[in-house]
């Protein structure tokens, strides 16, 4: 892998790493390292780019932080520069259906054409709860005969943990892999906040691989 220290930021992920004991290798590009493993998600493509690289294992979960610059294009066939930092958890037992949970308070135009292209439609809340608490601040994108997947996820539990203690992210689930989105400023405590949601949706989610079960703290 080819080592390119980050120019911003980079104190905050080497914090990070050294205070869960993981390794930071700084920038990677996709189109010239071949030996790092990529995080894809509704932001991948051939040309992002991505920053502050960070990897390794906490409590026996395989982690990756980054940072992703791209170049998008909305509706109006402008473009701008957004920015993400991003954690992917691998899970261990869990192969879950494509499922992201869009925090709606930070919903743009460049979030309604990924879940475009991707064809995946949003639920109506009305399936899952008579309390609308949680489709205030969230709205959950997937599809149809994965509704059943999304029950056994978004327990009551669970829906109160992530509107009161971790709201202000957007997260990905497919196959075997949590993807977790801040599009916040980085310090520290961000990047903590986000691995202890990303590995307790990780932790749960294996829990519940085959059974229906609850996701707890």
């Amino acid at each position: 892998m080819i080592f390119s220290p980050s120019k911003s930021n980079r104190k905050f992920f080497g914090q990070i790493a050294d205070e869960y004991d993981l390794v930071y290798f700084g920038r990677v590009d996709s189109r010239i390292d071949e030996e790092y493993k990529e995080v894809r998600g509704l932001t991948a493509s051939p040309i992002v780019r991505d920053e502050n690289y960070t990897a390794g294992n906490v409590y026996d979960y395989e982690v990756i932080f980054l940072e992703r610059s791209k170049k998008i294009y909305l509706e109006n066939n402008q473009s701008e520069k957004r920015k993400w930092t991003i954690l992917q958890v691998q899970l261990k037992r869990a192969h879950l259906p494509h499922i992201f949970i869009d925090n709606s308070q930070n919903k743009s135009s460049y979030g309604r054409l990924l879940m475009s292209a991707l064809r995946l439609p949003e639920i109506s809340w009305r399936n899952f709860s008579d309390n609308d608490s949680f489709s205030q601040v969230f709205t959950v994108y997937t599809k149809p005969q994965s509704l059943q997947d999304v029950r056994d996820i978004l327990t009551i539990e669970a829906q109160t943990t992530l509107m009161t203690h971790f709201s202000t992210f957007d997260y990905e689930l497919n196959d075997d892999k949590i993807i977790v989105y801040s599009g916040d400023k980085v310090d520290l405590q961000l990047l903590d906040r986000m691995l202890r949601v990303g590995l307790w949706l990780a932790r749960s989610a294996d829990a519940c691989a085959g059974k229906i079960c609850e996701i707890r703290e």
